[in-house]
């Protein structure tokens, strides 16, 4: 018998990986499509906003102190006005947005590498490994974070590299947490047992046929901690504890402004609503994230499927 041709002008179905399944259903969602767009205008004025503002961030006019921005009355043409030392606070705010995101992210990456890393241990050594690794987590869980950085930060000292370091050792236990009981759940199914019995190594059963089935939970944590570790660094720069001078970030931008409150109140606003602006920037987008997770189903089994 001859084989049945196929229709002429239609093409064979295309059969979508998940990580593009994921990505539609994200961007289809308003929530998502709306974290996803405020995250693009981040970015962009993260890396080009630097070239429209030409003001220098650290040039000081004691002439033009907590002089107000152009739409209230000021004179001096800044947009947002001056702080205490004089400096455009416009000007400030941008360049501030790329060390503040900057650590958001690379503190959040760190974290969930290393949540990923030792959640997989915890999960798939359930006799030894595991047992002590939730309970050190255990022990984060019960200590305040605060007392702890400061603690850290005092002993180490001050800096936005060593409260990049502390943070990011600190911030792996939610991640372990959340995917361990998933990672063991998987590593007792068959086909794990089969790789097991042709000799598939531990390293390799865990990154090629486990850990594409904790993925998605990581990456919706990774979206919320970014404005998380965004908002630490702002608290702990109050603090004098994050970047020191000449470096600055939106969190201390807000500590020098706090003393002058009631003469440039705009000092305070511009740091505080591009903070507000990221944070829900990422939540937004975890949330379109976490719903497009949840309407397209668990992962398969398959990891060529990721």
């Amino acid at each position: 018998m001859s084989a049945i041709a196929a229709p002429a002008g239609l093409a064979p179905p295309v059969r979508r990986s998940r990580a593009r399944q994921v990505a539609a259903a994200t961007w289809a969602s308003p929530t998502g499509r709306l974290g996803l767009l405020m995250f693009a205008v981040t970015v962009l004025v993260a890396v080009f906003g630097p070239l429209l503002v030409r003001t220098s961030p650290t040039a000081q006019n004691l002439l033009t102190t907590n002089e107000a921005p152009n739409w209230l009355g000021g004179i001096g043409g800044h947009w947002m006005g001056t702080d205490a030392l004089g400096r455009d606070v416009l000007s400030r705010a941008v360049h501030g947005l790329r060390l503040s995101l900057l650590f958001g992210i690379g503190v959040a990456t760190a974290s969930a590498v290393l949540g990923l890393a030792l959640g997989l241990v915890a999960g798939y050594d359930q006799r030894f490994l595991g047992p002590i690794l939730l309970r050190v987590a255990d022990i984060q869980f019960a200590l305040p974070f605060v007392v702890v950085g400061l603690a850290m930060t005092a002993v180490m000292g001050p800096g936005i590299v060593k409260l990049a370091v502390v943070l990011a050792i600190w911030g792996w236990t939610i991640y372990a947490r959340t995917i361990v009981t998933t990672v063991a759940q998987v590593c007792r199914m068959d086909y794990i047992t089969a790789a097991r019995t042709h000799g598939m190594s531990a390293p390799r059963l865990l990154i090629r046929h486990v850990a594409p089935n904790v993925l998605g939970p990581v990456v919706v944590l990774w979206t919320t901690s970014v404005g998380v570790m965004i908002l630490v660094e702002s608290s702990l720069s109050l603090l004098g504890l994050g970047a020191q001078p000449p470096s600055f970030s939106l969190g201390t931008m807000l500590g020098d402004a706090t003393t002058e409150l009631r003469l440039a109140w705009w000092a305070v606003v511009a740091p505080g609503v591009v903070l507000l602006w990221i944070v829900l920037a990422f939540n937004l987008a975890g949330d379109g994230l976490r719903d497009a997770l949840s309407s397209s189903g668990r992962l398969e089994h398959d990891p060529e499927l990721v």
